[in-house]
């Protein structure tokens, strides 16, 4: 097993993100309001509503308008997500949240679900020593480091195509916060019970919620 390593493709991602936002993707005269119960297609449970709220310090959001470059809606789809877990991180449907009427451009949370060969171990000593990273039972992986970001592995089999080498065994989730957007009020728990909750969504959309076997609640760590 390997260790977690952040790949640098997903500040540029943000980066990439941030720039569109400001060019007007995500013009306040276009948003739809939506709920804390609306966003992600509706992933989001009781609890999770709950953080995402303390988070925004708002009960109002919206999600980026319009299209991407090749016509595909830029609005989370479980769906759409699922097909696209074998993409390259540009390519993939993510879930970028912003808190309604904000003229930042910056998301309040970003996540997205790609294929994984493997996972890191809990044992690792890179992440049983640095203070700011907290460690949760859930599936085979899930870290929260401090309150920007979230990380959860869990086994569900999928294919890059129809041959069976193309296989991966885990699905990773990944959540971050932008630091100038979430609340005094914000825990890092707060981020893994989002993640989590939109996590057992994409387990049931590709048919391994048993095999993933993620809780209905986040535990205390």
């Amino acid at each position: 097993m390997k260790f977690e390593i952040l790949h640098p493709a997903w500040g540029a991602l943000a980066l990439i993100l941030s720039v569109s936002a400001c060019s007007g993707h995500h013009d306040s005269k276009q948003e739809t309001t939506l709920s804390a119960f609306q966003v992600c297609d509706s992933t989001l449970d009781s609890s999770a509503v709950a953080s995402l709220q303390r988070m925004g310090a708002t009960e109002k959001f919206s999600e980026l308008p319009g299209t991407d470059d090749v016509g595909h809606a830029n609005k989370f789809s479980l769906r759409r997500a699922a097909g696209t877990l074998h993409d390259d991180i540009t390519k993939r449907n993510q879930c970028d949240v912003f808190k309604s009427g904000d003229k930042t451009g910056h998301s309040l949370i970003e996540v997205d679900f790609s294929a994984s060969r493997d996972h890191p171990s809990v044992n690792s000593s890179s992440v049983q020593g640095e203070s700011e990273n907290t460690l949760y039972p859930i599936g085979v992986y899930a870290k929260v480091h401090a309150r920007t970001s979230a990380t959860l592995y869990f086994k569900c089999t999928t294919y890059g195509s129809t041959k069976t080498a193309d296989s991966t065994p885990y699905v990773r989730g990944y959540l971050y916060s932008t630091p100038d957007q979430a609340s005094p009020n914000t825990t890092g728990k707060d981020l893994m019970v989002i993640l989590n909750s939109i996590s057992r969504s994409m387990a049931k959309q590709l048919g391994c919620a048993s095999q993933a076997a993620l809780p209905s609640r986040v535990p205390s760590t």
